[in-house]
Parts: C-alpha cells; structure tokens; sequence
C-alpha cells in the first residue's frame, strides 16, 4: 500500500513540475495547501504521541481534507472545516450527546420556559475564558448581538434568527437584539418570535459558540486568526489557515480535563496524509470516497476502519425562477434523467447511499417506503415534450471550483444527455459562487447539507422555505408548504412534527419537484490501534475523549 501510494506521489509530483505553468482546476477532495516541497503542513516525522518540541506530551495528530479553514470564527463559515477547528477552542450553551440528545454545557442546568417563547438560563459560575477573565452573562449577550449585526457578516443566523428583534437587526434597523435580556452577572433570558419546538438544539451548535466580549471587540480583524480565545478544554497555541492548527489542554477547565496535552490539526492532500498515515506520523486521518476501498478491503487496515453514515443529503435545488424550470413538467423530467443507484454503484464505489428524500435517513420524517426514483430517459423526453420542449433544454450548473460535487455533476451531465438535456458545468471561485447562489442566480444549485441539528426544520425550512430559498437559488415559493412547516415549527407533539414535516417534503419533491435528492453520504476514516475514545459525529470527529497508549 506504501508502495502504491509513493509511486502515485511521485506521478502527481512529476506531473505539477511538467505543468507548472498552467493551473488547473481543484476540488476538495485533493487540495494544494502549500507548496509540495516545503512541508509546511506536514507533521513531524516522530512517533505520532512524542514530539522533538514537547518531550513527553501526549500529542494527537489528527488530519483531513480542510481547504475552507482559513479561521477560527465559526460565525465565519458554513463548512465543517471552520466549525471544526474552531469548537476545538469554544464552546456553546448546550451539548450534543452521541444520541443528539441535549445536555448543559456552559449553562447550570437545561434552560426552563413556561410558555416555548421566553427560554430562562443560567451560567455556571466560575467558568474561565482561557485569557483568565470570566464568562458572564454580558459575554453571551454580546456573541448574540454579534451573530446579528450586519457588519459581522455572520452566515450562521438561519439557526437562529427565531430570536425576537433578529430580523430587525439583519435589517440594520436596530443594534440591539430584543430577545436578549440580561437578569444577573449569571442569569438571563432569550425570548423568540413565537414557539420553535427545536430551539435547545439550536443552542447546542457549534455555530453559536460563546465569546467574550473584551477579547473578542479588542481583536477586532484578528479575532479567528491569530486571536481566539474559548471556554473549550483546549486553548489555541497555534493557527496558519489552511494549513494547521495546535491546541494545548486548558488546565482550568470547567470540565472533565481532556487526557491529551495538544491536538494538531492538520489540511493535507489526501495522498499525502494517507502516506504519513501509513508512516505512523499521523493518528487519525479522514478517506475520501475514491480512496475507501483500498483500505477498506485491506486486512492491514481492517481494525483501524471507520464507516461513519452522515446524516445528510447531496441534492439539487431548482432555480423555479429561470426558464425552463419554471415549468414543472421540465423540473419532474430531470428525476427520470438521473440514475442516482448508478452514481452511487459505479462513480461512488458504493460509499454513499442513493436517496430520492431531502430528508435523510436518521432523521424524522425520512420516508423509509419511498422507492428509489427509476431512471427513464424515455420518460423524461415525454415530460419535456409536453412541457414545449420536444427538441431537449439547455441547463447549466454553476460549482465552486473546489466542490467535492464536480465529480457528481459530471457524471449527471452524462446521464442527463440520454434524456435530450444539455448540462452545462461553470466552475467559478468560492466567492462568485457564494455570491451568485446567495442572489438566487444559480439555475440549478447543487445543496451539500448535514444536519446542523438533527431536525426535519434545519434542511426544509433552511433550503426550500420561501423566506430562505432564495439564498439556496430555489426560489421556491409555494404558501401551502411554508404553512407545514411554519405549523411544525411549533407543533411540540412529536408525531404531529413527523406527519406534518412528511407531507411538506412530499409536497416540494414529489410534486412540485422544486429539489432532485442524489445520496445520503458516508464518511471514513483510518485510526491508529494505540488510539481510542474518538466520537465520530454527523459531519466531524470530536477529539476531546481520545486517549493513546
């Protein structure tokens, strides 16, 4: 396997030296971070638990695909690879257990709320910020109001933005949030717009982690990059975006101390963190899907594979704006025109599950019976000719260059044109992609969404809801399903939630057809035998349990 993996270094080395004048295009799955001879994000060649630099520290040396981490400030970015790095450092209200269940945190005790709108909460007293300074109910405070300020920039405000006073802000009508009211240096109240049944689930996500105001405001730029200070069980020691992060273990801890002393972490090419991998220099390491079946089928590796299901959806969102999706016949032709169990089978290797639900499965409201869209370009023919097309469409795809999805979209592409569709791929940088989906400009928009919170709300309300579809380039708009959900909003009885989230997901999919589910995907990963503890979550690893022998 070594062998293998060398010899396909040295190919992809001697081929970016022949092509040094040209750039080619990128995808997440195999990012440059640095120039290949500096080694500058590679860790050092010692055993993966000693250092040159720290003697006998318990180090972990944990890497993955992170082209997105380029600072620490998670009101910063939707992708795990800020959310990550930065939870390493802060922390939010509540906790996710294993089972997504809630627990305190920084909070004394679940929050109490007598009527579902005013939410009662108090601090643990004598929690530290890792400057010394303690955190009071004015730090959380100012990290609410800083969520919703505009100048922050923050695009993280669709978890809550429930708050009373919320939307007022994001409107730059007001620099106060209305829903926040501070009743004691530990205590204080959130009050929302109207009932939110998932709201404490809301205040579990790493998004809404807490800041302290004197560090925060004094950092100004900074804060994320080379300042950020949390309550976490580490502290930062060292950060260069993109390429690496150190963590040291805060000694005043509110909590359980942490057995590691330092966790590095690191945005490797994926053949390079393999091979470092196999050399023992790295203790954990993610696999990309194309990757999977060589380890996976490996008895070397077989006790040190991880299978980690996510609870997400790879889709496409329907701009019902841009002719000719403005007709649902086209929009229903394209289900017929993909062959999700084919990608899945053959491109994916079988590491993904082909869906034809947005919601995903382990979440409520997945809908186990509906079968698998079947593949009929035939059909999609007749649908498009009934809609006025009977010579085909022209659609075109706008992808961050990047995305781990060009791959998807150019096999759709292929599978498309047997149905008389032409699909066209731009590529384009991060930023023009941001900017052209956030304006609803994109004509069909791939969605790559996990669950921020296990919660039917957190993918139909966030994509396809007529207040944000637009920003997903949607621009759904149909009153029927914004009633569902906005009733499931506050519906508290489980059942009644399920019943209610299945028909407006029925309603978007299978009859408006305003969104093509692909797959549900998986994520794997390698770890070291000496190496126990690590929680594989929704879309990340939580390295705070890990011990090494």
């Amino acid at each position: 396997m070594k062998r293998m993996i060398a010899l396909l270094l040295a190919c992809i080395l001697i081929f970016s030296l022949a092509g040094c004048a040209t750039q080619t295009d990128g995808d997440d799955t195999t990012p440059s971070t640095s120039d290949p001879d500096s080694g500058s994000n590679e860790p050092s060649g010692s055993e993966p638990n000693e250092s040159s630099e720290d003697g006998d520290l318990k180090v972990l040396k944990y890497a993955n695909v992170y082209p997105d981490m380029q600072v620490l400030d998670v009101m910063k970015s939707t992708t795990t690879d800020t959310i990550q790095a930065g939870s390493m450092v802060c922390e939010a209200l509540l906790d996710f257990g294993e089972d997504f269940s809630v627990t305190p945190l920084l909070l004394k005790e679940m929050p109490t709320s007598e009527d579902g709108v005013t939410f009662h909460c108090e601090l643990k007293e004598g929690v530290l910020f890792h400057d010394g300074t303690e955190l009071k109910a004015t730090d959380v405070e100012f990290t609410f109001t800083r969520m919703f300020l505009p100048e922050t920039a923050c695009v993280n405000t669709f978890l809550c933005d429930m708050i009373l006073g919320a939307k007022e802000m994001l409107d730059g009508q007001t620099t106060e949030l209305a829903g926040f009211t501070v009743t004691g240096d530990y205590t204080f109240d959130i009050t929302l717009e109207g009932p939110y049944a998932p709201f404490l689930s809301v205040l579990a996500c790493e998004q809404l982690s807490i800041y302290p105001e004197k560090a925060c405001t004094e950092a100004g730029d900074r804060w994320g990059v080379d300042v950020f200070v949390g309550t976490g069980p580490f502290k930062l020691k060292e950060f260069t975006p993109k390429d690496r992060l150190v963590v040291e273990r805060f000694e005043d801890y509110h909590g359980e101390q942490p057995f590691l002393d330092q966790i590095e972490m690191y945005n490797m090419d994926a053949n390079t963190m393999l091979l470092e991998y196999e050399s023992g220099n790295l203790d954990i390491v993610g696999v990309q899907q194309d990757q999977a079946d060589a380890y996976r089928n490996n008895e070397e590796f077989a006790d040190q594979f991880v299978i980690n299901p996510l609870i997400g959806t790879i889709s496409m969102n329907l701009n019902v704006e841009m002719a000719p999706l403005d007709n649902v016949k086209v929009r229903e032709a394209i289900g017929y025109a993909v062959d999700r169990q084919s990608m899945v089978d053959n491109y994916l290797k079988g590491n993904a599950i082909a869906t034809s639900c947005f919601i995903p499965r382990g979440c409520m409201a997945f809908d186990e019976e509906r079968p698998i869209d079947k593949y009929d370009p035939e059909k999609a023919k007749e649908l498009l000719a009934e809609a006025g097309y009977p010579d085909g469409i022209h659609l075109v795809t706008t992808i961050s260059e990047k995305s781990s999805v060009v791959g998807v979209a150019t096999v759709l592409q292929q599978q498309m044109k047997e149905a008389g569709i032409e699909f066209e791929i731009q590529k384009v940088d991060d930023a023009a992609y941001i900017d052209l989906r956030s304006n609803g400009e994109v004509q069909v928009a791939f969605s790559t969404w996990y669950a921020d919170i296990v919660d039917p709300d957190n993918f139909l309300y966030t994509i396809l809801h007529s207040e944000s579809s637009p920003f997903m380039s949607s621009n759904y708009n149909n009153p029927e399903f914004d009633a569902l959900l906005e009733e499931a909003r506050v519906v508290t009885d489980p059942a009644e939630r399920e019943a209610l989230y299945r028909e407006a997901e029925a309603l978007a999919v299978t009859v408006d057809f305003v969104n093509v589910p692909l797959y549900n995907p998986i994520k794997f990963y390698l770890v070291q035998e000496n190496v126990e503890g690590a929680k594989f979550l929704n879309s990340m690893v939580d390295l705070f349990y890990v011990t090494k022998s």
